[in-house]
């Protein structure tokens, strides 16, 4: 098993890599900055190549649907690879913010990628009596206070990092499905537990999905 993959599956589904080696000396990927651009820069700096082979994609037929209360995810069917996320956290920096943005013509890269994992001042040292984020800092994370503010000295990449993140967040555990997707994807204050059951839920249904050779 291991962790903490999604940053970079999102990394490479958001740069269009389907066929790559990964190797690595420990149970975690490391967090780096708490972001995807460390990972894109490295794919931009190693070079692609082309392979002759057609490019496989798995294609959704029809809408799935999971939720839990307040949380909800959506997978229809569409001719190209977008999400739409809307977050709601009880934090005045936070609060409501939703973001759309489709996986192509390296949006990614430039939309989403920068944006870092985000946590709660209350939530670190509880995580760290877990033997949880170790080598997590105020140089991988958005540092959140309870009064209001943040901890971190520089201040966030965008106004609504918060959300771009989340949508990283998607992208990567979406990487579960095996093949890039044609499909539009809509979240509301989803987590990791909803994407993979989504995942999950379209796989065990035969009618939901096909794959597919093509140029896209």
């Amino acid at each position: 098993m291991v962790a903490t993959v999604e940053h970079l599956l999102a990394a490479l589904a958001g740069s269009h890599i389907d066929n790559c080696v990964i190797e690595l000396d420990s149970l975690e990927v490391p967090i780096l900055d708490g972001s995807a651009e460390p990972f894109i820069e490295m794919i931009e700096h190693a070079g692609t190549t082309d392979l002759e082979a057609p490019r496989q994609f798995l294609r959704v037929l029809k809408e799935v649907e999971v939720a839990e209360g307040n949380r909800r995810m959506r997978i229809s069917p569409a001719d190209h690879f977008s999400i739409s996320c809307l977050i709601d956290f009880p934090h005045p920096l936070v609060g409501v913010q939703r973001r759309s943005v489709e996986i192509s013509d390296g949006q990614f890269a430039r939309q989403v990628a920068a944006a870092r994992t985000f946590i709660s001042e209350a939530e670190v040292q509880p995580l760290r009596n877990l033997g949880l984020i170790r080598g997590g800092g105020l140089d991988n994370a958005i540092v959140l206070t309870s009064e209001g503010g943040l901890m971190n000295k520089d201040g966030l990449r965008f106004n609504d990092e918060f959300v771009r993140h989340k949508i990283i967040d998607i992208i990567g555990d979406l990487a579960l499905f095996g093949l890039p997707l044609l499909a539009r994807v809509e979240a509301e204050r989803s987590g990791h537990r909803i994407h993979t059951a989504l995942v999950s839920r379209v796989l065990n249904d035969d009618s939901a999905w096909e794959i597919i050779d093509t140029s896209v």
